[in-house]
């Protein structure tokens, strides 16, 4: 064979198969690819309204009928003030990048939806040929403004802290969030100056690894007061820390309030009297006295109605006020005992104490009535002469009658 015809041979050939080749990799068909070009909000919280656009490309051949955009929403989504099918018109040959045809949707997202990413289900019609994207190729983000941890009860045991004493400081707290929260940090600063307390037998910090969604955990903190502290209320600064799934940083700033005080420790009783028997009037000297550490104030004082006595004073209700520590405060009253040999005297005290915490107690005082002879066997009432001074005088009658009717007869008849 001729060379030259070899070599055209050759190059028709390669021409051929060249040519073979790029018509079988040409598209006869349109091509579908979608993608989620923007979503506003992003991330959208559970309640929002969320709109999507969606970018719907051709890679292959022209379509020869008219598309449509066909969303086929689903839990947590719902479509809102929308229709879910639209026009795209005839999609163009290798319609990509800037020459896609852009489609907007917008929904609703459940209130309790939960957060992460969830799909939308989408369909690009073109005449009977369906071309659907279910099969989580768009996914929409969701996610709350803030992941919540929520303080959901503080209970200090006891309730009050008397100064020099400890208690037991229980913290619960709760994951609000529909995701895990990590690294949850609690640090009680203590160290302001004038902050009577601290921990005890314990640090003031704790750590939780991670904490689920709708999980709650309770926190233990033992802490002291200072001896010396003054009764009233008290705010420890609390700082809590935590991360969320997706590596966002958050900070809780709290205050715990703690109150510092003990139960006032008073006594009420009879100092004086001077009645001693039975239906007879006198006058009674209640006293009052603060044995406690810690003052009390507006503290009332009322004489409570009883069978065994009758109130002569003008009232039976009396104010006192203030009684600081260590001191005493009495009240007179006068009464009628009736008869009776032990006299009950029920006395209503109502007070405050530092932290103005109201307290109503009721004291029965008791008082003995006793007989004239064990009175002057006390020496109460003194012996009387009385009845000598009667013996006396009539004696001394009777001598003197005595004298006149007999002795003087009997002078005279010796005298004759």
């Amino acid at each position: 064979m001729n060379k030259k015809y070899f070599i055209l041979i050759s190059i028709f050939i390669i021409l051929t198969i060249i040519f073979s080749t790029f018509i079988l990799a040409v598209p006869t068909r349109p091509v579908i690819v979608v993608s989620l070009q923007s979503q506003s909000p992003d991330p959208v919280e559970p309640g929002q309204i969320v709109t999507l656009k969606f970018k719907i490309e051709n890679t292959g051949a022209e379509a020869k009928q008219e598309s449509f955009v066909k969303v086929l929403p689903k839990s947590p989504f719902t479509i809102y003030n929308d229709v879910n099918t639209k026009s795209i018109g005839k999609l163009r040959a290798s319609a990509t990048g800037a020459d896609a045809e852009i489609v907007e949707f917008k929904f609703k997202v459940d209130e309790d939806a939960v957060e992460g990413e969830n799909e939308i289900e989408l369909e690009v019609h073109i005449g009977d040929s369906i071309n659907s994207f279910t099969d989580d190729q768009i996914m929409v983000d969701i996610q709350t403004h803030d992941a919540v941890l929520d303080i959901t009860s503080i209970k200090l045991e006891p309730n009050t802290i008397a100064p020099g004493q400890s208690a037991e400081m229980k913290i619960t707290v709760k994951n609000l969030a529909d995701s895990l929260l990590k690294d949850i940090k609690f640090d009680f600063d203590f160290a302001q100056s004038t902050l009577p307390l601290a921990p005890f037998e314990s640090s003031s910090q704790r750590r939780i690894a991670q904490l689920e969604t709708n999980r709650q955990l309770p926190l233990s903190f033992k802490i002291i007061a200072d001896p010396a502290a003054t009764s009233g209320l008290y705010k420890i600064p609390l700082n809590i820390t935590y991360n969320d799934e997706k590596g966002n940083n958050y900070l809780i700033e709290d205050v715990v309030a703690i109150l510092i005080g003990e139960e006032p420790d008073i006594k009420v009783y009879l100092k004086k009297t001077d009645v001693y028997q039975k239906k007879s009037p006198g006058a009674i000297t209640i006293e009052i006295a603060n044995t406690g550490t810690n003052d009390i104030k507006f503290l009332e004082m009322t004489l409570l109605e009883s069978e065994d006595y009758e109130l002569i004073s003008a009232s039976n209700y009396v104010y006192i006020g203030d009684i600081d520590s260590d001191d005493t405060e009495t009240e007179e009253f006068d009464i009628f005992v009736n008869k009776v040999d032990a006299v009950n005297i029920p006395v209503e005290i109502k007070y405050s104490d530092a932290n103005n915490k109201e307290t109503v107690k009721i004291y029965d005082l008791q008082m003995p009535t006793y007989s004239t002879s064990k009175l002057k066997k006390f020496g109460v009432i003194g012996s009387s002469n009385a009845g000598l001074y009667v013996l006396i005088i009539i004696l001394g009658i009777g001598g003197y009658y005595y004298y006149t009717r007999y002795y003087k007869k009997k002078k005279k008849l010796f005298k004759k």
